[in-house]
């Protein structure tokens, strides 16, 4: 097979992409109708898939920019205030607005939007044009502070004192940001050392891109496939919860990122990190929470499974969205005409072309 032809095979997957996401959706979702125990059968693998997903999106993190990244005030402190002082009460104003008369179904919006993502978010700004060294920083500053924040909130909210499972966000902090950092270093290390900088962008880099596509896809199958049996048991669930976790997830990512750029004059690719940062939940945390502390209320838990579903469809399009943002207005308010696009260095680069 020619260059020339692997090109064109990827750039049919790429353009593809959007449509294979809602047939993997639709495949574990029929799974968890028809096979219920498929899902259950493949869940040990998802952390795999995850790892298969994030991995590819840290090896192109330039390792020197990473401590600077993570002391960059503006974005950090932004993304700080909006998760941890606006988004809770945000979701409340949410959930009275729209779940007030089902106080179960107000109590999981609430725990779906309590804590930010500290896995799958790299991959959506991944794919979004974000600055990934920038992206990492945030996802280490929100697996400490989430912490200390959850209790807090969740008391303040709902009035239910709750023992967090920390170890959970300890072991997905290690698993999505860690195990990741330590392997796309000592890769990136021993083939610029061994093969050199081009051979890695324009060889590794694409290949990794490729394998974090497959993993995505695979891994929604999994996903869905797992809590497809719930969703089909409540299935009008998902048309009340459905406009007010996806006004959340858009209002989260515009606030976040025309904040970053307007307000604080950040560069487009930063301020869409900080969009996406602000975006993506915790919807491992949150699920874990609704089956421990609320157990006797079925539906709390029912409805954060419901979560991943209204988040993948809108997630993947504020992924398209903030690319488009990045390649146009790299600078923010200048046009990006006479500009250069953004080398990303990966296959997902071009999905949205």
């Amino acid at each position: 097979m020619n260059e020339q032809q692997t090109s064109r095979q990827l750039s049919f997957l790429d353009k593809a992409f959007p449509a294979l996401i809602l047939l993997c959706m639709a495949t574990g979702l029929a799974l968890g109708k028809i096979a219920p125990g498929v899902g259950h059968a493949l869940e040990p693998l998802i952390p795999f898939g995850l790892f298969l997903m994030i991995y590819p999106t840290v090896t192109k993190v330039p390792f020197r920019s990473l401590r600077r990244s993570a002391l960059e005030r503006r974005p950090v402190i932004l993304s700080i205030a909006l998760n941890y002082l606006v988004n809770p009460l945000l979701l409340f104003a949410f959930g009275w607005l729209f779940l007030r008369n089902y106080p179960d179904l107000w109590t999981g919006l609430i725990l779906l939007g309590i804590a930010p993502c500290i896995g799958m978010v790299l991959v959506w700004a991944d794919l979004g044009g974000a600055d990934n060294s920038l992206s990492v920083s945030l996802m280490a500053w929100n697996s400490l502070i989430q912490i200390v924040s959850v209790p807090v909130w969740i008391y303040l909210l709902i009035g239910t004192r709750i023992s967090l499972p920390t170890g959970l966000i300890l072991e997905s902090t290690f698993l999505y940001l860690g195990l990741p950092l330590i392997a796309a270093y000592f890769t990136q290390r021993t083939v610029m050392r061994t093969k050199g900088e081009i051979w890695f962008k324009e060889r590794l880099t694409p290949v990794l891109g490729k394998i974090q596509l497959i993993a995505l896809l695979a891994t929604l199958v999994v996903m869905f496939a797992l809590k497809g049996e719930a969703i089909f048991h409540a299935p009008e669930l998902i048309g009340y919860m459905i406009v007010p976790l996806a006004l959340f997830f858009l209002t989260l990512f515009f606030v976040g990122t025309l904040s970053a750029c307007f307000g604080m004059r950040l560069s487009m690719d930063k301020s869409v990190t900080v969009g996406f940062h602000v975006t993506g939940r915790n919807f491992e945390l949150s699920i874990a929470l609704a089956l421990t502390a609320f157990a006797a209320s079925p539906l709390v838990a029912v409805s954060t499974v419901i979560g991943p579903l209204i988040e993948v469809p809108v997630m993947l399009s504020l992924a398209w969205i903030g690319r488009r943002l990045v390649e146009r207005f790299p600078l923010c308010c200048v046009p990006a005409s006479s500009l250069d696009k953004p080398e990303t260095g990966s296959v997902t680069a071009h999905i949205w072309d």
